[in-house]
């Protein structure tokens, strides 16, 4: 694979790189004038196929973003970052009473007209349901960052649910008009065995869509809700969401103009997109970055000199000026440049690969006759966990091998389907993985204090995102937000690549695509095909 000496080491890289610049200057035929599609409809394209549609019980963004076409939160972020009332019928604050007790209690009023697919009102009841299901420790919940800081629902009406916390809590409006805060249905869902119910592969919502048809590997198909409350919504009378893994038909799909939406693009695709005179790029608004979780318990990784090593090992430079095209650069703090929160005077890791022989030598591990570092007669071998099935990922990872080459760490990769990765990353069945992560516009720091994957252990550091959570002053809270950063980045409990650019296409005749804060599929109830 990759050779020992230091002149070899561009050799993958240069690879690489031709490979997709070849990929992406391959001439692209005029994409056949295929049949309007039928002006009520629709599709979809998915990268990955969701391994569940019930809410809270799975992390990947497929999973979240199809979600959003079916269940509807008690909030939402517009297009110009303002929280929304959904569900809700006002965003509380100080000023309509919604917060109070200095932000021990919020109280959401559920508006009326709010109905489940079946015709059954949405009530307060749901709310206080959605929180007993999220803080139930029996079931395989994620996360329940901000949930699990709830003392109890009161349902003071059936239209009114109110949340009372121990302590004042900053980080509720952000989770309740995210994925975190899909309301779900405690009529059908009450004393059912939610870890096998139907629901996960036919559930019901509140949203402008409801789950018809899901044939696995294939597609999901998805008709108008009769009763959304918005009326005149939505406007399509279906949607199908279509899977596709591989970027070549991916890229087929959107030659013979069967997609109206590809959703998650790699940076490779780019060009390629540019080049259909029928797509153009819409970026969704995000704060997720590319990342390789350490696991901090692991007996090689537990070691911090490694966990630096690892990081002045990576080339980043590299990485984002070739593979990600130059889109965005190298990143060193736990927030990416795009969060109003983000500490831009952390410790930094340059590529340097003699800071990095030298952090190993201090850690103990001998260079080898093979090149390969040993201590105790023990290699220094590393083992990566992927999602199969991307090229991009997969390329990181190859350059990320030949980098940690160099300085004596030799690495193997383990992939995975994209519906096993969560579970295992919650069992600790790893010691280093490649993926992504994001955090809301207001932190509840899911990352750290909900997944914490990494298994990072420092209270100092995560005490002050907990105080950061109960501060109510908001230039008190950046600057907790911002000292865990730079403790965070000295630590090195997750080696943060680069920020994650949201890529969609969307065909010409998609009209009013406007993707938010809230997901890259929220306001499908809005839509309209041309």
């Amino acid at each position: 694979m990759t050779k020992n000496s230091d002149r070899s080491r561009p050799s993958l890289v240069i690879v690489i790189l031709a490979l997709a610049l070849a990929i992406a200057s391959t001439a692209v035929p005029s994409a056949p004038s295929a049949a309007a599609p039928a002006s009520r409809r629709a599709t979809i394209g998915l990268v990955q196929e969701p391994r569940t549609l019930m809410p809270h019980f799975d992390l990947l963004s497929v999973a979240h973003e199809t979600q959003n076409l079916a269940f509807e939160c008690l909030l939402a972020i517009d297009e110009k970052g303002n929280y929304v009332p959904r569900l809700a019928t006002e965003v509380p604050s100080t000023r309509n009473d919604g917060i109070g007790g200095e932000g021990r209690t919020y109280t959401f009023k559920i508006r009326n007209g709010a109905k489940w697919a079946d015709g059954r009102p949405v009530t307060a009841e749901d709310v206080e349901f959605t929180w007993q299901v999220i803080t139930n420790r029996s079931l395989p919940i994620p996360s329940r960052v901000i949930w699990s800081d709830v003392q109890r629902v009161e349902v003071v009406n059936p239209q009114t649910a109110r949340l009372h916390f121990a302590e004042p809590n900053s980080g509720v409006l952000a989770v309740m008009a995210t994925d975190s805060c899909f309301i779900m249905p405690k009529h059908m869902l009450a004393g059912s065995d939610l870890s096998n119910a139907p629901f996960h592969r036919k559930p019901l919502g509140s949203g402008p869509f409801q789950v018809q048809e899901w044939t696995a590997g294939s597609f999901i198909r998805l008709t108008k809700n009769p009763s959304y409350w918005v009326a005149g919504k939505p406007a399509l009378d279906e949607l199908q969401v279509r899977i596709l893994p591989g970027t070549e038909g991916q890229r087929a799909a959107m030659q013979r103009g069967e997609v109206d939406l590809m959703m998650h693009l790699t940076t490779a695709d780019l060009s390629f997109v540019e080049r259909l005179s029928d797509y153009r790029v819409v970026k969704s608004p995000t704060h997720a970055q590319w990342q390789f979780w350490l696991h901090n318990e692991d007996p090689i990784l537990s070691d911090k000199n490694v966990r630096q090593a690892l990081a002045y090992g990576l080339d980043r430079a590299t990485i984002t000026k070739s593979l990600m095209r130059g889109t965005v650069e190298p990143m060193d703090a736990a927030l990416p440049p795009s969060h109003p929160m983000h500490n831009a005077r952390v410790k930094k890791y340059p590529y340097n690969v003699e800071q990095a022989r030298g952090l190993l030598d201090r850690a103990g591990w001998v260079a080898g006759a093979d090149g390969i570092r040993r201590k105790d007669g023990r290699p220094l071998r590393l083992e990566i966990l992927n999602i199969a099935g991307q090229v991009e990922r997969r390329q990181v990872i190859q350059i990320a091998q030949e980098n940690w080459r160099r300085v004596g760490i030799d690495t193997t990769i383990r992939e995975i389907d994209a519906p096993a990765f969560p579970p295992t990353m919650a069992q600790g069945n790893f010691q280093i993985a490649y993926g992504s992560f994001g955090e809301r516009h207001d932190p509840a720091f899911a990352l750290w204090l909900g997944t914490n994957w990494q298994r990072y252990r420092n209270e100092r550091a995560l005490g002050l995102l907990r105080r950061a959570l109960t501060t109510v002053r908001r230039d008190q809270r950046v600057s907790l937000v911002r000292e865990f950063q730079a403790v965070a980045a000295e630590d090195m409990p997750i080696l943060m690549v680069a920020p994650r650019i949201f890529l969609n296409a969307a065909h010409q005749r998609l009209d009013g695509y406007v993707p938010t804060l809230s997901g890259s599929l929220w306001g499908a109830q809005n839509w309209q095909v041309k």
